[in-house]
């Protein structure tokens, strides 16, 4: 029988952790989220965020970038970086409308780069000196101690090498020894990879890429992709078909996301913390 996963609870035994050690500190913990030509998703999410964050008592500031060129953002950037009441910052992706946005998100310090966007956060991850764990990377291993899957001998699958998932967990599982393969949505052999492997993780936004007839029985999937779909958000994963053979799986909504904002707050009251 199919275990599925419920993100909502691990997130919310997190959010209580969170309440409870910012009730003893002297001040509140800072975010600031950035928005650049957000969709309708990154809205939804962003609107998430501020409202855990006020839940456990985080102050967050949302900035609308939109309207402004690279040299405004980078200066606006520069500005956040210094500002020693700040202990968190991110941009909620995809940016559209500006081209070398990275250049941005570089200016992140590492000590406030909650999502691990910076090139030189990315560095610190492959040399495992990270300062902080990137946020989504961190709910999936935060959802794996939970549900006691066991990784080693294994073969585990991470389809899709973004920046803010795919690429960061790889570098973080493969620096722990574990038998990782990766991929991505334009993978020739995809279904060859996903068959033989015992844990799948996928992250590309492209809907129903994983099919039942592409996974074996007793199969391991977490799903953190994200995309929309008539109104919806949906996940890389077609449940329909894909359900039914796995042990255990995390669906979209509900799944990785709640645990994903639940982490994000956990990295900004540890920088608070360790300020």
């Amino acid at each position: 029988m199919t275990k599925i996963i419920s993100g909502k609870d691990i997130a919310q035994a997190i959010l209580d952790s969170i309440k409870t050690e910012i009730n003893k500190l002297s001040k509140p913990p800072k975010l600031v989220i950035i928005s650049y030509n957000a969709n309708k998703a990154s809205s939804q999410y962003i609107s998430l965020k501020t409202e855990k964050a006020a839940e456990v008592g985080i102050e967050c500031d949302k900035l609308d970038w939109s309207s402004q060129d690279l040299d405004s953002c980078k200066l606006a950037m520069q500005k956040l970086a210094s500002d020693v009441s700040v202990d968190g910052i991110i941009v909620q992706l995809p940016v559209t409308g500006l081209d070398n946005f990275q250049d941005v998100l570089n200016l992140i310090p590492a000590s406030k780069d909650v999502d691990g966007l910076s090139e030189a956060s990315l560095i610190s991850l492959k040399e495992n000196k990270q300062v902080l764990i990137p946020a989504t990377p961190k709910a999936i291993l935060e959802i794996i101690e939970k549900e006691n899957i066991e990784l080693n001998n294994k073969n585990i699958l991470i389809i899709g090498q973004g920046k803010l998932v795919g690429l960061p967990l790889g570098i973080i599982l493969k620096n722990k020894r574990l038998n990782i393969t990766t991929a991505d949505a334009s993978t020739n052999n995809l279904s060859d990879l996903t068959i033989d492997a015992d844990i799948i993780i996928t992250a590309t936004g492209s809907p129903k890429l994983l099919t039942g007839n592409m996974v074996k029985d007793g199969v391991i999937v977490l799903d953190a992709g994200a995309a929309e779909s008539d109104g919806r958000t949906i996940g890389d994963v077609d449940y329909e078909s894909v359900e039914p053979k796995c042990s255990l799986v995390s669906k979209v909504p509900g799944g990785i996301g709640p645990v994903t904002v639940a982490c994000l707050l956990e990295n900004v009251l540890e920088v608070s913390s360790n300020r």
